[in-house]
This record gives C-alpha cells, sequence and structure tokens, in this order.
C-alpha cells in the first residue's frame, strides 16, 4: 500500500517551477555553458551537458518543444522570444524562452510564467505562488490589467458598467455622470435612481426586453432614451447588456455599455422623414392643383346660377353660401401651394402685419377647434428686411409648439407691435441690431416650460417630445433665422400658466438693400470652383452667378492648373466641393496656401461627415462648409473673405 501512494503521488506531483535557467550554445546549438538552476531543471549534470546539443536536451524534458526552438535558434541576428506550454504535464507548464544572438555564439533563457487567465482559475494554483517570482509576475499582471481598464474607461466615448440584479451600479466609468446627472456612489447605492433616467416612453419596452433574456439568449441591444437628472436633457444611448447567471439559472447581474447616440439618432430620424415628407409634397402639390380646379368649376356654377335667381328664390341664398365657401376653399389651397412654392434665401421689404395675418388665417384653418386663435395687428405698418419665406416658418414652428402645449385645449394670442425700446425679459438671445424694433409674440395657455428647461429650449435636438413627433430644431432654427436677421427671440414661461415667446426684429429704414448690396453683388468677385460635376454643384454655380459672381467651374485637376496658370482670371476665393474621393481637389486647396496666392480657400463637404476626412486636409483653409449647408448660408460665410478680396 505504501508503494502505491509513493507511485500515485509521484504522478500526480506537479512540474517544477523554473526560475530562471540560462544557456550557452555555439553556431551548431551545441551547449557551450549551463548554469545551475537550468542544469537541475533538465535533470542532469552541467558537465554531461556540455557539447550535446539543446534540442535533443529539450526533448527529454519535453517533446513538444524542440520544434519552436530549432526555428528560435536559426535566427542570425537581434532577439526573439515565445512562450511554450507543455501540456503533457498535470497541471500544464508555461515558459517563456528568450533568444539573443552574441558574437559566435547565443544565449538562451528560459523562465516559468503564469498561464493565461482562464487555465489559471481553472487549474490548481496554489503551487504556482509559491516562489517570489510567480507572485512578482502575479502583481504585474494585476497591476497592467488595473492600467489598461482604467485607460479604457477613461478614453471610451461611452459609459462601461457593471450593474446588480436590482439595477444598481457595481461599477461603472465616470462618463456615467456627465450623461446623467448622478455621481457613480449615488447610483452604486440606491437602485431606483436608473429607473428615474430612463425616459418615460421607453420602461415599458426596456422591462420587457430584459425579462426575456436567458443563458441561452443573455445579451441585448437597443437604443433607448434617458433623462439627465439636473438638467432635463435627453439624450439618446446605444446599449449592449449582457445578462450574467448562476448555474443554477439565478441572476446575478448585467455587464455592459452605453455610447452617446444622439445627434445620429435624430439624424435618421430626419433623413427618413424629410425623404417621406419629399414624397408626400410631390402627391399633395398634385391633389392640391386638382381640388383647386374642382372649386374653380364649383364658384363658377354657383356664381352663374346665383346671377339668374332672384334675391327671394329659395335657392338664393344657398347658392350663394356655396360660392362664398368655394372661394375661401380656393384661397386656401393658394396659400398652401405658395408654401411649397417659395424659395427661401431672398430678403425683401415685406409689412409684418401681413406675413402675421396671412399666416395665422392659415393655421386657423389646420388648427384643432379645441384651441381658440385671436389676432391682434399693430394699427400702423411695420416694415421688415427679411426673408419671408423663413419668418413664415418660423412663426408657423411656434404656434405649432403652443398648440400642442394645450391638449385640453386653450387661447393662443398672435400679437405685432412696435417698440422704441427692449423691455427686460427673463431670456433673451440675440441682440436686436437697432431701434425701434417691431416685435411678433406668440402667447399660449398651455402648460408652461420648466424653468430648468429654459436656457436649452433653443439648443438643437432639444425636445420633451415624443420620438417621433418632435425633432427638437423648431427653436433652434428660430434662434438661427434671428442671428441671421440683426434680431433676438425671447421667452417668459411659468408652468402651469402658459408661455409667451417675443421675436425682435429692426424696423426697415428702406437702407437695408443698400447695405446688403455692396456685400454681394456691387462688386463682382471671380470664383474658382472645383468638382466632379453633378446638380450640387450645378445649383451653386447658378446660384452665384443669380448673386453677381464670376464662376469658372472646374471638373479636373488639369483646367483647374490651366485656370490659375492662365492669367486670365483674378480669383478671389477658390471654393471646392471636397469629398473623399477627389483628392485632387485637397491636394490644389493645400498647393495654394503652401505657394501663399493672393487667394481665400474655402470647401463644401459632399458625400460624406466631416468626421471621416484626415483633419490635416481642413488645416488652413479660411471657410469649411458641412454638406447640409443650403447656398445662401454658404454665401453667407464667404462674404468676410470677399470683404478683404481683390475686386
Amino acid at each position: 500500500m505504501k508503494d502505491l501512494l509513493t507511485a500515485f503521488s509521484s504522478q500526480t506531483q506537479a512540474p517544477r517551477w523554473l526560475e530562471a535557467g540560462i544557456a550557452v550554445v555555439d553556431e551548431q546549438n551545441r551547449v557551450l555553458r549551463l548554469d545551475h538552476s537550468l542544469a537541475e531543471w533538465f535533470g542532469i549534470a552541467i558537465e554531461e551537458a556540455v557539447g550535446r546539443e539543446l534540442a535533443p536536451l529539450l526533448a527529454e524534458r519535453c517533446p513538444d518543444w524542440p520544434g519552436q526552438f530549432a526555428a528560435a535558434l536559426r535566427e542570425r541576428t537581434g532577439f526573439s522570444t515565445f512562450e511554450v506550454v507543455d501540456a503533457g504535464s498535470k497541471p500544464s507548464l508555461w515558459l517563456r524562452c528568450e533568444v539573443t544572438v552574441g558574437p559566435g555564439c547565443r544565449f538562451v533563457r528560459l523562465a516559468s510564467v503564469l498561464p493565461p487567465l482562464q487555465e489559471l482559475s481553472e487549474s490548481g494554483w496554489e503551487w504556482r505562488l509559491r516562489s517570489d517570482a510567480a507572485r512578482q509576475q502575479l502583481f504585474v499582471r494585476m497591476m497592467r490589467a488595473e492600467a489598461q481598464l482604467q485607460s479604457i474607461t477613461q478614453r471610451w466615448p461611452g459609459v462601461i458598467f457593471s450593474q446588480r440584479a436590482d439595477f444598481s451600479f457595481s461599477f461603472a466609468s465616470s462618463r456615467i455622470e456627465e450623461l446623467t446627472g448622478f455621481s457613480v456612489e449615488q447610483l452604486r447605492h440606491q437602485p431606483g435612481l436608473f429607473w428615474r433616467l430612463v425616459h418615460e416612453a421607453d420602461v415599458g419596452e426596456l422591462q420587457s426586453t430584459w425579462r426575456r433574456l436567458d443563458r441561452l439568449n443573455p445579451t441585448a441591444s437597443m437604443t433607448y432614451r434617458i433623462r439627465h437628472a439636473t438638467t432635463g436633457r435627453v439624450a439618446y444611448l446605444m446599449e449592449s447588456r449582457e445578462a450574467i447567471f448562476s448555474e443554477s439559472g439565478l441572476l446575478l447581474g448585467y455587464e455592459g455599455v452605453w455610447l452617446d447616440v444622439t445627434r445620429q439618432t435624430i439624424a435618421e430620424r430626419r433623413l427618413s422623414s424629410a425623404a417621406w415628407k419629399e414624397t408626400i409634397a410631390v402627391l399633395t402639390m398634385g391633389l392640391a392643383h386638382d381640388f383647386s380646379n374642382i372649386m374653380s368649376g364649383i364658384h363658377a356654377l354657383s356664381e352663374s346660377f346665383g346671377a339668374e335667381v332672384s334675391p327671394g328664390h329659395p335657392l338664393h341664398d344657398g347658392l350663394a353660401l356655396i360660392r362664398q365657401n368655394s372661394m375661401q376653399a380656393s384661397q386656401l389651397v393658394r396659400r398652401i401651394l405658395s408654401l411649397h412654392n417659395d424659395k427661401a434665401g431672398e430678403q425683401n421689404y415685406h409689412n409684418l402685419n401681413e406675413i402675421a395675418a396671412d399666416t395665422v388665417e392659415l393655421m386657423r384653418k389646420t388648427m384643432p377647434r379645441r384651441v381658440a386663435i385671436h389676432l391682434e395687428l399693430a394699427p400702423e405698418s411695420l416694415a421688415l428686411y427679411v426673408d419671408a419665406v423663413e419668418l413664415r416658418q418660423v412663426i408657423i414652428n411656434l404656434i405649432v409648439n403652443a398648440v400642442d402645449s394645450m391638449p385640453e385645449g386653450g387661447r393662443l394670442t398672435v400679437t405685432t407691435s412696435l417698440h422704441d425700446a427692449l423691455p427686460l425679459e427673463n431670456l433673451r438671445l440675440g441682440q436686436v441690431g437697432r431701434l425701434p424694433a417691431v416685435c411678433l409674440t406668440v402667447k399660449d395657455t398651455g402648460c408652461g416650460i420648466p424653468a430648468s428647461q429654459l436656457n436649452q429650449i433653443f439648443d438643437p435636438f432639444f425636445t420633451t417630445k415624443p420620438v417621433n413627433k418632435g425633432s427638437g430644431l423648431g427653436l433652434y432654427n428660430a434662434r438661427l433665422f434671428l442671428e441671421k436677421h440683426r434680431g433676438a427671440i425671447s421667452v417668459d414661461s411659468m408652468p402651469g400658466a402658459g408661455t409667451t415667446f417675443r421675436l425682435w426684429l429692426p424696423l426697415a429704414d428702406f437702407t437695408d438693400n443698400d447695405r446688403v448690396a455692396p456685400a454681394g453683388t456691387a462688386v463682382r468677385h471671380t470664383v474658382l470652383l472645383l468638382g466632379s460635376g453633378g446638380q450640387a454643384l450645378e445649383r451653386m454655380v447658378q446660384y452665384l452667378r443669380e448673386h453677381g459672381f464670376y464662376v469658372v467651374a472646374c471638373l479636373t485637376p488639369e483646367s483647374a492648373h490651366q485656370a490659375l496658370a492662365s492669367g486670365q482670371y483674378q480669383f478671389a476665393v477658390i471654393l471646392g466641393f471636397g469629398d473623399r474621393d477627389n483628392r485632387w481637389i485637397w491636394q490644389l486647396l493645400s498647393e495654394a496656401r503652401q505657394n501663399r496666392l493672393p487667394v481665400k480657400t474655402a470647401v463644401q463637404i459632399v458625400g460624406c461627415n466631416i468626421d471621416e476626412l484626415d483633419t490635416r486636409s481642413l488645416t488652413g483653409l479660411d471657410a469649411v462648409f458641412s454638406p447640409d449647408t443650403p447656398a445662401s448660408e454658404v454665401l453667407a460665410g464667404l462674404q468676410p473673405l470677399l470683404a478683404a478680396a481683390p475686386a
């Protein structure tokens, strides 16, 4: 029995840990010197090892190794390192081999190393940590892992988290506070905080999705909204989550990541909505024309029959009512068609009273009956030098927002007025260019806006409406319109009592056109336009020529260099339509800067996002325009450059 125990002990004894062993071999890989540690590990005397080839010695220790060593020993220069494993020993033995080539010899160093994490945790690891070297390796690995984790959590653009089954956080990277408004400590110790963050419209879907997770399908990816606890700002999160279960199937918690995709999500929704609205616009235009023709026929017949019927006839009043209603229907159709046909970007003199009255009359036909709309116009004419199409869009957005804030009904008042001084406002963005100022007021009796959100309502993408109802761009566009027209927008609101928006614009003094014209058309500048063709380039060429520019459009690098070298043109601006493929455009813009040509350089990005480009190609440009910038804004951005350019 004692012999059997001894034999069993020798078979199950763990392989010996090698602290470090060094061998010196000649060019034929014969051992020249061997230290005591390696000789003892080989189980051979140093004298017996000298003169023997190293590979057979290794084969006696582990038959799987010599091939890897032979390849490393054939290296003639430099330094190589690799790891090998003796899978035959139980537990397996891992070693690192380092080979350095010296003059006429090679130095070979062998040392035991800890195996990968999974094998280390599954095998008997106690014996591996008996030596100081093993414990030092484990400490270094732990420090390196902690440093890598810290680096990832700091540089990851989103949040890395670990949640318990009650949805409290056992771990979360620091950016979670920026997204949620709660500190990591608060989220760690208060389980209910997570569900206070999730947008109320998304709670049900999240709970339903996560209840379906099990050991066979533990992962889920989805996009949902959270609301910042302090500011109320809504963010869209793309989440990848994995449920962690015990062997018995008990839910232990979740591991996952968040990525803030607010702008991408809203942009996708806007693109999808814009494509559908464009299709609907084409259909409604045709239907509106047909409807207008039908109403014109009804109006003509009612007018013809009415002329033949005496006032005392029983049909006289009915025909008059048909004639009146058909006329109103035709006028309504004309207003709808004018919204489709008008083009933004053209400023002219307009009477605010007329624009307000026309817009309110159109909205009165489409607003729900639960809202009563009232119009109060100033007694005097209010002249403005504005883009009337953009102003109508701003007014319509304000009215639509006001109606949405009164789901149970209420009163909406639109007022125009003239002011010699600006009153004090709780919140006003922008600066009126001069006084007197014209004011358009849109006042409702709706739910109001919380004070914590007033500073954010003019930010792009901020909205309190459901995902499929509001884009969060209406008030932002109003702000841009007023900044463009040297105006301001103010808001005064009280929760439960209603909201008042005021648009402030300078009263026209009929010299506005004279001030604008020299910047755009009085001096005819020459623009070198670079691109690969297409409708976008053609529209820009036409737009610039309509606004008084000489335009030379070049579609190839050869024609562009020829235009620059010909001496026939004195270019003020080189404007490129740049994307990722036409590198010659970027190259020519770079050459113009490097050669210090007396010309301004600008680019409008097309076919890609600015983030997809090498930022070095944008360095030194005088102006950069995003892909969705309209021609009017491109021209406005070029004006400061043209002011200093030669004619």
